[in-house]
This record gives structure tokens, C-alpha cells and sequence, in this order.
């Protein structure tokens, strides 16, 4: 029995995205046991009814300024390599002036030659932490740094090539500046379907078509690159200390992930120290999904042989019997100390279901997607002979669809 949640929306048409809890996902549909009796053996099954293309964490980085790789750390390199207008070095003379014409005017400059070390080695510390957890990916593309002054901006595109996820970090005094522009522009997904919803009584302007994204200070804006994104024109600023700053880059290499007693103790994984210098472990503030390994080379081998040899090619078989979808979908499995897979969630999710359906199909888009994300979460809760262990794992992992 399917249980369709309406998708949760936001106030107003130009209100920006929900902050974004791990796992969370607006609108799920409940699959299960319904009405069925109450011992029936049967998981629930929760999928989203809608793709979630952009997600927004806020308070991404620790605050203080002596941690590394800390928000107001980072944000101070920066004041302090402008913090004479008539001083000269070395810093002055990184940043290329990257214009494309009627496409992209911006300054910027490669992060990891632009910051400290150990300032630099933090910040990719906690992205690719992050994109583990949540995304399904295992690397993170060059970071760039980029600032914008008066006139710059970059027109509508998409970087399909470079990852499943793109980010933006903001380093950005946004809530004292005095100028205009600045936001991530991107087109929503009904824009890019504009016939299936068009309504001929609705008043179409801007904020209908696009979401602004205001990069607000220390706030992670993650999104589906297939989207095309801009950042309009800033105009009013020309002190390069109060114009838009961000740090930006992709998430790419996805793989399958596993933390827990399953996972080896002796791996180390990116976030095993506490090293943020203050004893608060603030990289862990983001995701409630930490937890401790304490497995072997062996559990862990086991468990990912048994994702390859039993799980995934019966699903892979059934999933190529469905219409085509395109994009990414993340399962995050809970796997019990008894070798049960009890529970799963979607860590992320930018699946629709492709165009050009047969017209003899008896699945139209929304039932591509509900099939696909069925038949993933069945494959890893029906299983019944994952390892055994003495705790609870977490295992992440990512569905390309092309």
C-alpha cells in the first residue's frame, strides 16, 4: 500500500530552500504494511515523492577563528591579504580575471594554494566527509575561490561533466552588504518541463521560473549541476573585501561507503580525530549518522561482497527492466547486529524519470520514479543474510541513472 505525502512548500514563490537535515526529504511516500495485520512481517518502505535538486546546510564549518579550516578562519586569510590596498605580495598577484564573454566575469583562484595548509587540509577535510555521508561520493574536484566585484557574473550554464553534485561555499558578509546580485540563479525543474505545467490564468515572472539562492555566510549550497545556474550581476560594490565570496567546486568519484561495527576499525576514516582544536568535533555537527568502526578488513570485505555478488545484480536486473531514469539517488541501510537490514533513508536524490516514454508503457514519470526507488530500498530490506556484527552499520550507496 502507497501512502503519498503532498510535498512540503515553502511560504512564498521567491523563499529560498529549507536548510537541509541529513536523510530528510519533503513529502515521502510510505510503503508498507498499510493495513495489513500488525505482526506481519513486512519493513516499511519511505521513498520521496519529489527529487530534492538543491539542499541547503547552513553552519557548515566551526565558527572559531583559531580552528582550522573554520568559517571565520578562512574568512580571515582573506581580510588579511587585503588588508592594505597599498601593500604589496605575493597574494595580491593569484587571481586570474576569468572572462568569457556574455558567459562569465569573475575573479578567482585555486583554494589550495590561496590558504594555509592546515586551514585548507580542514575545509577539504570536511567536504569530502560530507559528500561520503550524504552523497555517495568519495572525491571532491579542485576548490576554487572566487570573488565578485562590480559587473561580475556568470549567465546561465550547466556542468554536467565535472560530478552528480556541485557545491558553494560562502565566505560572504551577506546579511551587511550594501549591493545587488550575488545569489546562485537556478532554473526549477517545472521551467525545464514548462508545457507539462504551464497554467494559462497564472502570472509567470522571475521568481516562478528560478530559485535565488543568497550565499550567506558559512551556509554549504548543494545542487544538481544539470540544472542551469548563474549568479546575477553584483552591482554597488567595488572593495573586493565586501563583494561576493565563495569557495566552490564538485562532489564526483561515487561509491558504496560503510561506517559501523562492520567497517575496519583500522581504516582511517576523513573525520576519525577530533581535530578542530576546541574539543567540540563541530565537523560532526551537520549529520546525526557518526559512528565509531570497529570491524575488520574482513567483516568489511564481506559486506561488500555481499553487496556485489547477491544484492545488486538481481536489482540491477530488475531496475533495467523499468522505463529510464536519469540522475542520482543515495541509500543510506541500517544493517542490524544480526545481519538484518532494518531500515533505509535517502541521503540524496535528483532521479527523474527520463523523457520519450514508450507509449505502450504502464508507467508514466511519477511511477518510474516510485518503482525505481521501491525496488532499490526492497533490495537491501528483503535481504536476509548481510553480515553479522556487534552493533548497528551504515552503508551508503549511490544509483547513477543515465
Amino acid at each position: 500500500r502507497v501512502r503519498r505525502a503532498p510535498p512540503s512548500r515553502a511560504a512564498s514563490a521567491d523563499a529560498e530552500p529549507p536548510a537541509s537535515e541529513p536523510g530528510a526529504f519533503p513529502g515521502a511516500v510510505s510503503v508498507g504494511a498499510g493495513e495489513e495485520e500488525e505482526d506481519a512481517p513486512v519493513a516499511d518502505i519511505e521513498i520521496p515523492e519529489k527529487p530534492t535538486h538543491v539542499r541547503v546546510v547552513d553552519d557548515f564549518l566551526p565558527l572559531a577563528k583559531e580552528t582550522p579550516g573554520s568559517a571565520n578562519g578562512l574568512r580571515a586569510v582573506f581580510d588579511s591579504y587585503f588588508d592594505d590596498p597599498r601593500r604589496t605580495h605575493e597574494y595580491r598577484f593569484v587571481w586570474d580575471y576569468w572572462h568569457v564573454p556574455n558567459q562569465y566575469t569573475l575573479l578567482r583562484t585555486p583554494a589550495a594554494d590561496y590558504f594555509p595548509k592546515e586551514h585548507f587540509a580542514a575545509l577539504e577535510r570536511r567536504l569530502r566527509v560530507y559528500a561520503k555521508d550524504e552523497l555517495g561520493c568519495a572525491g571532491v574536484t579542485p576548490v576554487w575561490l572566487s570573488c565578485y566585484v562590480e559587473g561580475m557574473r556568470q549567465e546561465l550554464h550547466a556542468d554536467v561533466p565535472h560530478g552528480p553534485w556541485a557545491f558553494v561555499l560562502s565566505l560572504t558578509h551577506w546579511d551587511e552588504r550594501t549591493w545587488t546580485g550575488g545569489e546562485t540563479l537556478i532554473l526549477k525543474p517545472q521551467t525545464l518541463d514548462y508545457w507539462s505545467n504551464f497554467d494559462a490564468d497564472a502570472v509567470v515572472e522571475r521568481e516562478s521560473l528560478v530559485s535565488l539562492n543568497p550565499p550567506k555566510f558559512n551556509r554549504l549550497l548543494v545542487f544538481d549541476p544539470r540544472l542551469p545556474h548563474g549568479v546575477p550581476v553584483v552591482e554597488g560594490v567595488r572593495d573586493p573585501k565586501q563583494g561576493r565570496l565563495v569557495l566552490h567546486g564538485w562532489f564526483n568519484e561515487p561509491e558504496p561507503s560503510l561506517r559501523g561495527a562492520l567497517a575496519d576499525a583500522a581504516r582511517r576514516d576523513d573525520d576519525d580525530d577530533d581535530d578542530d582544536g576546541d574539543g567540540s568535533n563541530e565537523t560532526r555537527r551537520w549529520t546525526k549518522k557518526r559512528v565509531k568502526n570497529s570491524g575488520d578488513a574482513a567483516s568489511e570485505a564481506e559486506t561488500f561482497r555481499v553487496l556485489g555478488d547477491e544484492v545488486l545484480p538481481d536489482l540491477y536486473a530488475t531496475l533495467g527492466s523499468l522505463p529510464r531514469a536519469r540522475g542520482t539517488v543515495v541509500i543510506a541501510a541500517t544493517i542490524d547486529s544480526n545481519g538484518i537490514c532494518s531500515a533505509t533513508e535517502w541521503t540524496a536524490d535528483a532521479l527523474v524519470a527520463a523523457p520519450n516514454r514508450a507509449a505502450d508503457s504502464e508507467f508514466d514519470a511519477q511511477e518510474t520514479r516510485d518503482a525505481i526507488l521501491v525496488e532499490i530500498a526492497a533490495a537491501f530490506l528483503s535481504h536476509e543474510s548481510w553480515p553479522k556484527s556487534d552493533g548497528a552499520s551504515r552503508l551508503v550507496v549511490p544509483f547513477m541513472f543515465d
